[in-house]
């Protein structure tokens, strides 16, 4: 019985941490989409062309820059 016990706190923990870490990259994502949408928002008002490069979409790594015409 104490062994079935351990093994569903365990089970439990690991779900929870889990569930933190889809959080975590999740609102990571978020912002950061957030943050091109804006800073690309910005560059076409000032009339700019906007240069992006997404290297990787878990780590959450790019390239941006704003041409001016």
């Amino acid at each position: 019985m104490t062994k079935n016990k351990h093994i569903n706190n365990g089970l439990w923990l690991l779900a929870i941490l889990l569930l933190g870490i889809s959080f975590l990259i999740h609102s990571t994502s978020y912002f950061n989409t957030k943050e091109i949408n804006s800073a690309s928002s910005q560059c076409y008002e000032v009339g700019g062309q906007v240069i992006l490069k997404i290297y990787n979409n878990v780590t959450n790594t790019y390239y941006f820059e704003c041409k001016p015409n």
